[in-house]
């Protein structure tokens, strides 16, 4: 009964909002990203943490507090986005901008499908428009969430984006197939692996990060492409789809971490870039699990 109430909250906001113009609905959306900044002291303790471990030496303790409050109202707007989707595919040929346009296509056109590193930095769900706005298929690897309800929803949400998601539970199967289809699978790359994971430097800190990618090229002989869609003041957004990281000959001892800290490097070049568009609630440093790979 708690997940179809929350269910129908939701769909009822939801409504509500897809009525409003756009301007006010991300405006409302953002205040109610500084309301959880206020009423989430956990979740905001963790992101004041992670900032002041990362970019502490740059910031004074005021902005590292907005940036808190900011990375709270990214949060927000990102799921605000995904419910508004009908009203953003209707305007997205004036909404979205490309930037590295060439190299998305430049990995297709190599036949060998395609990984596409992606994060929580910017708008995360609305680079799932990308096979609504190319001919190309693209899918991407989901965590489903508790709630069935909403579950089944946001991955309809996801599908009118032509975007095919993919329970993580048991993927292996169906990614291989896509990637041997010459299709593009979107993996994340920045949450905490567990023990699973190499031990990398992320922001100069040792932490658990997947390596899924780089073995799934090397596996498949696929591209590993990093994409984001970054948010722009006026309210449109720029995809950006950087050059596919190489791998690294056969002989190169460690190949696979190698390949993981490139594209970890590149990561945080682009939320050093963009600070305020990352999930820095996210507890993505831990201490090191016995079963960690070295």
């Amino acid at each position: 009964m708690k997940d179809r109430l929350v269910y129908q909250i939701v769909c009822a906001v939801s409504f509500v909002l897809s009525l409003l113009p756009f301007r006010v609905i991300f405006w409302l959306a953002k205040q109610a990203g500084n309301l959880c900044y206020f009423l989430m002291p956990k979740r905001r303790k963790i992101a004041l943490d992670n900032i002041r471990a990362a970019l502490g030496e740059n910031l004074s303790k005021r902005q590292q507090r907005h940036l808190a409050r900011t990375s709270f109202q990214n949060i927000s707007l990102s799921l605000v986005e995904l419910f508004m989707i009908d009203k953003i595919r209707k305007e997205s040929a004036r909404l979205f901008q490309w930037r590295g346009r060439e190299n998305f296509e430049h990995a297709f056109a190599q036949g060998r499908g395609l990984i596409l590193t992606v994060s929580h930095a910017g708008s995360w769900e609305l680079l799932g428009i990308l096979p609504y706005l190319t001919p190309h298929p693209v899918s991407v690897v989901v965590k489903e969430i508790r709630n069935p309800y909403l579950n089944h929803r946001i991955n309809n949400l996801r599908r009118k984006m032509n975007l095919v998601p993919i329970p993580k539970q048991g993927s292996a199967r169906e990614v291989l197939k896509r990637l041997k289809n010459n299709e593009c699978v979107g993996v994340l790359l920045d949450q905490w692996a567990g023990g699973e994971g190499a031990w990398l430097d992320f922001f100069n800190r040792p932490t658990s990060t997947t390596t899924i990618p780089a073995r799934l090229a090397k596996k498949t002989g696929c591209l590993l492409v990093p994409a984001y869609c970054l948010r722009n003041p006026k309210g449109s957004y720029t995809i950006q789809v950087e050059p596919a990281v190489e791998l690294p000959n056969a002989d190169v001892p460690d190949w696979e971490n190698v390949v993981t800290q490139r594209l970890s490097d590149l990561l945080e070049r682009q939320i050093r870039a963009n600070p305020e568009q990352w999930i820095w609630t996210h507890r993505r440093w831990k201490a090191k699990p016995q079963t960690l790979r070295e």
